[in-house]
């Protein structure tokens, strides 16, 4: 048997539907945030928000603006200036899970299950950034802006895994042809 893959000393990861659920995930984990984060992080003069007081800093930083606060729960409020390269992201993904799945309502599933997880990393980010605190949960849950962003989250997120599922069948029709 020394003629199998195994045996010759290669190593092989079979990533399956988990690995490429895991994958997405992993991407819309450092890419989502981080796209909104490296574009809207500067202050007027162009210098990083810090969050702590540097000394010999020019005038320390004592109040982070609110809007730095609210980018990480309304962040549909960044996806024009940002070139919709978020909202383009999330559709994408949603679009490749549910393509690539042999039953498309799993795709879908895992699409869904994007939003609440873009939004417990909001929680996450907030809790390394400003520490514990409620108004996270006040300014997602308790917000008129909060649920807009739910929407459109799950509007994104909806739209990308039907097109890839009516994008699938369209390829299956064209291949019986």
């Amino acid at each position: 048997m020394p003629n199998k893959e195994e045996d010759k000393g290669y190593w092989k990861i079979n990533w399956g539907r988990q690995g490429r659920v895991t994958f997405a995930y992993l991407i819309v984990f450092l890419v989502y945030y981080g796209i909104i984060v490296n574009l809207f992080m500067f202050d007027e003069g162009n210098d990083w928000f810090s969050f702590e007081i540097v000394p010999g800093s020019r005038p320390p930083v004592t109040a982070i603006p609110e809007t730095v606060k609210s980018m990480i729960f309304w962040t549909y409020e960044f996806f024009l200036p940002s070139f919709m390269l978020p909202c383009l992201l999330l559709f994408f993904i949603c679009f490749w899970l549910t393509y690539k799945e042999d039953i498309a309502h799993y795709g879908i599933r895992a699409s869904l299950w994007l939003v609440p997880f873009i939004i417990f990393e909001g929680l996450f980010f907030y809790l390394i950034m400003f520490g514990f605190s409620l108004e996270p949960f006040v300014l997602q849950f308790a917000s008129i802006k909060g649920y807009i962003n739910l929407f459109i989250l799950f509007g994104i997120n909806i739209c990308g895994a039907l097109s890839g599922m009516y994008f699938k069948n369209y390829i299956k029709n064209l291949r019986k042809i």
